[in-house]
């Protein structure tokens, strides 16, 4: 196996070298090693590739090596708001962190990057049109609206790079690709695809957008595998126990900045409300996809600058690097399996330790089967494998707590509804006390409501004289007719 070439032999720039030392980047990855000397020859790739491996600088070097050669070439080319080369990304976060990744480069190679994303001012969009722009950072849906309405063009587009490609397709966004990729010069662009999963639909979908245009795949090992050193524990709960394991953990096992996986919106306000009164010492700060773009912004920066526990959605399940990370929690199981996978990719990454924990409750059932097919036999890491039969007694344990109380309730409902029956060792009913009735002893029938004492005394008395005495009520028209022959 021959021996990787060090970092500054992939590059003849030696402004990129002087970013390698400064950052003191010595030795690539696979990835890297595998990558960059192909983009740098020009070729349009398709790239799958782990979680953690170093993808980003294995584009965005080369691409600055490219543009920079470019620019001592053909500088007369270079035209006002037509950028040269273009990186998506699926999400406001994640750009926001390829444009901080590529600024500290161009620090070094002197290139111009600009941002585009949703929810900035019209001013600053029509602004790009009058400005030199080397590396345009962009999502799809704020870029295919720019194009649209003609505030920038790609016609001299050299460059297209399209990371986490695979979540691109997940979430829909074919029509705005094609509105991208069908402004760009088909003979000029080379494309870039990244992405660690390759969904059973991608390339059907890279055909329908990217038609007849050639692509090198590249697969590199370890496709859908977490890390050696990422440790995951597996916490098996009902659901209901949740809040309180969650304070239990905070307080005695999470060290460090850490990200709290949720799968809705309303979990997180319920965790941040509870949290914050619970540890008022610690920060809490919360990430979603309804927060404003500026508010976004800031809780990112926020994160990324201080010690503090994210409660987020799958939002920053992806892309998101984060140095000093330490744990991730899911406190609900993703909805997808593929989603586990991406969520653990947040720790460990650059060869550091970082651990997963996992709630697991019986309404799992389902998604931890297919989270156990998608990494058993496929990880690096020896994974504390979900333990289905735990599911099995919890919910034959549940049903019969159920069908207990049923019985229970129903025989209190029986007893207070129970109408008194013969008694075979009298002849003669035998009711509670609570429960008796003035009755006629000719016809049984009951005739007024619960008797008092007195009347239960004079009852009994003409049931051992044999005959029936009845209870004469008072305030009726034979009670007063009968007192009045009296007087």
């Amino acid at each position: 196996m021959t021996k990787p070439a060090p970092f500054e032999a992939l590059f003849s720039s030696p402004l990129i070298h002087n970013f390698l030392k400064e950052n003191k980047l010595t030795k690539p990855t696979d990835v890297q090693a595998k990558i960059i000397p192909e983009l740098i020859r020009g070729k349009s790739l398709d790239i799958v590739a782990p979680t953690g491996s170093g993808k980003t600088y294995s584009f965005l070097l080369p691409l600055s090596e490219l543009l920079k050669e470019d620019e001592e070439n053909h500088f007369d080319d270079i035209k006002k708001g037509e950028p040269r080369a273009v990186i998506l990304v699926p999400t406001r976060e994640l750009s926001l962190q390829i444009n901080t990744v590529m600024k500290s480069i161009s620090h070094h190679v002197k290139l111009r990057i600009r941002h585009l994303v949703g929810g900035e001012e019209g001013k600053k969009t029509h602004a790009l049109g009058r400005q030199f722009v080397d590396v345009l950072v962009s999502t799809p849906g704020r870029l295919s609206s720019a194009l649209k309405k003609k505030e920038i063009s790609l016609k001299n587009t050299k460059y297209f790079i399209i990371d986490e490609a695979d979540q691109l397709l997940e979430m829909g966004f074919q029509k705005e690709l094609e509105v991208i990729y069908g402004a760009c010069d088909k003979d000029l662009v080379h494309v870039g695809l990244f992405s660690a999963t390759r969904p059973p639909l991608f390339e059907e979908w890279r055909g329908k957008i990217f038609q007849d245009h050639l692509f090198h795949f590249i697969e590199l090992n370890g496709l859908n595998r977490l890390h050696t050193h990422i440790k995951s524990f597996n916490i098996y709960l009902s659901v209901n126990e949740r809040p309180l394991m969650l304070q239990t953990f905070i307080k005695d096992q999470a060290k460090g900045k850490g990200v709290i996986f949720v799968n809705q919106q309303d979990t997180i306000k319920e965790l941040y409300a509870l949290l914050s009164e619970k540890f008022p010492h610690l920060n809490f700060i919360c990430l979603h996809g309804e927060l404003e773009p500026k508010e976004r912004k800031k809780v990112y920066d926020q994160f990324i600058n201080k010690k503090a526990i994210l409660i987020a959605t799958d939002i920053v399940a992806r892309g998101l690097d984060v140095e000093d990370l330490r744990w991730v929690l899911n406190y609900d199981l993703p909805f997808e399996a593929v989603y586990y996978v991406h969520r653990a990719g947040r720790v460990g990454r650059g060869g550091k330790e970082g651990e997963v924990y996992n709630f697991v409750t019986p309404r799992d059932m389902k998604i931890v089967g297919r989270i156990n097919n998608a990494i058993k036999n496929q990880t690096a890491l020896k994974l504390t494998v979900f333990d289905e039969k735990k599911f099995v007694s919890q919910k034959a344990q549940k049903e019969v707590t159920k069908s207990d109380l049923k019985e229970k309730e129903l025989k209190k409902i029986k007893t207070k509804l129970r109408v008194p029956g013969p008694d075979p060792r009298q002849g003669k009913r035998t009711v509670k006390p609570s429960e008796r009735k003035t009755e006629t002893r000719a016809t049984g029938k009951a005739v007024g409501k619960t008797t008092d004492r007195k009347t239960e005394r004079k009852r009994n008395l003409s049931e051992k004289t044999g005959y029936a005495k009845t209870v004469k009520k008072k305030h009726t028209p034979r009670y007063r007719k009968q007192k009045s022959k009296k007087k």
